[in-house]
């Protein structure tokens, strides 16, 4: 018969409270945040990372414990867990850039255009948000940029406690810089493909009025998708070099404050 004895009760809640504040952020980070990977797989894997992390966070975590006691143990809960979401979210959003960028490409090339015909068909990701989320997901795996993450996820534990949960609210900047960087890379990433949206509806409008009796929204649908595919093959090397040096740097800019 298989006896538990809990010799210290404040390193268990310690303890579970680190993996709550881990939990918030494996839901969330890339290639965990896919629907296709099973919740207990996610719950499994954060009970590893942290135990192979809680050495080294264990006294940052226990001065919460011992600064609001053990009756404050659902508050903690509620907090490192919330904490663990916030920061699961801003990296999130740094993936959500490259979605954003992959659903602009599809609008101007005319993938999307099923959309005007079909409402229904609107929550549905078109093939370059895809291919372009994938395309950086392995990119960012196979290179190591996650180590940094969990190295600043780590960090979090020296830097955001209870009791100086208020100073987030002091930094507002940094959010608007931070939304507004991913708006602006996503544009950026997608220029080309809305500049040659642009010219070959600004060619086909001279075209109609000198051929009024050409279809010209059916001619659009087939030149768009065609030079829209041509121009991404064409780009696509520094779209993607481009890509993950906007991630790195956002990620850089997250870990710092975070620090």
């Amino acid at each position: 018969m298989l006896n538990i004895t809990v010799t210290d009760m404040q390193v268990l809640v310690a303890f579970w409270l680190t993996f709550s504040r881990w939990l918030g952020v494996m839901f969330q980070i890339p290639l965990f945040d896919n629907l296709s990977v099973p919740t207990l797989v996610k719950v499994l894997g954060t009970l590893v990372i942290t135990y192979a992390f809680f050495p080294f966070v264990e006294q940052q975590v226990l001065q919460d414990v011992r600064t609001y006691g053990p009756d404050a143990f659902w508050w903690l809960t509620a907090f490192h867990a919330g904490v663990g979401l916030v920061i699961g979210y801003f990296v999130k959003s740094i993936m959500l850039l490259f979605t954003a960028a992959g659903s602009m490409i599809t609008q101007q090339v005319g993938f999307s255009a099923i959309q005007y015909f079909d409402p229904q068909s609107g929550g549905q990701a078109g093939p370059f948000e895809k291919l372009i989320q994938w395309t950086i997901l392995i990119m960012v795996v196979t290179s190591g940029a996650l180590l940094p993450m969990f190295k600043g996820i780590t960090q979090t534990f020296f830097t955001i406690h209870a009791s100086s949960i208020g100073n987030l609210a002091n930094s507002p900047e940094f959010f608007i810089h931070f939304f507004k960087s991913l708006f602006m890379g996503a544009l950026l990433l997608s220029a080309p493909l809305i500049f040659m949206n642009l010219l070959i509806n600004t060619i086909l409008g001279i075209v109609s009025r000198a051929v009024p009796q050409m279809n010209i929204i059916m001619v659009s649908f087939v030149v768009n998708i065609g030079m829209g595919l041509l121009v991404f093959a064409a780009t696509s090397d520094e779209f993607f070099q481009v890509g993950f040096k906007f991630y790195t740097e956002r990620l850089g800019d997250w870990f710092q404050f975070v620090s």
